[in-house]
């Protein structure tokens, strides 16, 4: 899964037709552990909450992720009549070794 960090909450993208998104409308706790390609062994586990989604009918979010992530200008998966949220997490603790 591609995220971003701005400081205050760690944003990732889903569509609205996702199993995700229906479980966070459900309960907004979430984990994400995040782990170094190069040491199997490092990694970082953050826990938190959904705090806000945003719709995100442009797709702005998931382009500057594919910049990111691929160095492409937009995103090549996108399929017809998707529509992208963006889920706001809000950090409250984290796990690191």
């Amino acid at each position: 899964m591609w995220f971003g960090f701005d400081g205050e909450y760690v944003k990732f993208s889903q569509t609205k037709t996702r199993q995700k998104y229906k479980n966070v409308g459900r309960d907004p706790r979430i984990a994400l552990s995040i782990l170094d390609p190069e040491n199997p062994y490092r990694y970082l586990e953050v826990r938190g909450e959904v705090e806000k989604i945003e719709d995100d009918p442009d797709n702005d979010f998931i382009n500057a992720m594919a910049k990111k992530y691929m160095d492409k200008d937009e995103y090549p998966f996108h399929r017809p009549g998707d529509e992208r949220v963006v889920l706001f997490v809000r950090p409250d603790r984290t796990t690191k070794m």
